[in-house]
């Protein structure tokens, strides 16, 4: 059973056909790659997806719902995340917090809960950072949890920015040119 499912995308700037009716069937726990060249639209495919843009036409749709033109926060409510071609983390707070950001829209705490302190709020608190430390030691950044993200190597940015997808909790994770820049042994 397909999990995501893309028909006919298509997506114009202007006079610009950046895609042009791409179709896609990613079944749920297998890996599927979208390949191709340099400036062949990979990116704004990944974009079209996760709803940083309107696709033109065609539909997408996960777990048979349909989320094309959706806000890119309610993608991301919906399962599903994403990496970034050009690195996109908070670069002055550290490792662990850049992970608990990907978990913001599991979280149930609301201002008051937080403003005051609530036992809940803190044991969710707790939880979260049990979760995002489970993170960093599934990437390999455990040792830097309390460094500041900026600090790291681009590999171990790299790895951080997978790190903070996977906290969302998302049933498809898109890698946007996930080795992009890391030497050989970065990659492995």
């Amino acid at each position: 059973m397909a999990i995501l499912e893309v028909e006919k995308l298509t997506k114009t700037f202007g006079g610009l056909t950046a895609n042009k009716e791409i179709s896609l069937r990613a079944e749920a726990n297998k890996i599927t790659a979208v390949i191709g060249p340099n400036g062949a639209g990979k990116t704004t495919f990944f974009n079209m997806i996760t709803g940083v843009y309107k696709p033109t036409s065609g539909s997408i749709k996960l777990r048979g719902e349909l989320i094309g033109g959706l806000k890119p926060h309610t993608v991301a409510k919906k399962g599903i995340s994403r990496t970034f071609q050009n690195i996109r983390l908070f670069g002055p707070i550290t490792v662990l917090e850049n992970v608990l950001v990907g978990m913001h829209t599991h979280l149930k705490a609301g201002i008051f809960g937080t403003i005051f302190h609530l036992p809940g709020v803190d044991r969710e608190e707790r939880i979260a950072e049990r979760e995002a430390y489970r993170l960093l030691e599934y990437v390999g950044l455990e040792e830097h949890y309390n460094d500041e993200a900026a600090s790291l190597s681009y590999g171990s940015q790299r790895r951080l920015e997978i790190a903070r997808a996977l906290a969302t909790k998302p049933s498809v994770l898109l890698l946007d040119e996930p080795a992009a820049g890391m030497n050989p042994k970065e990659t492995a």
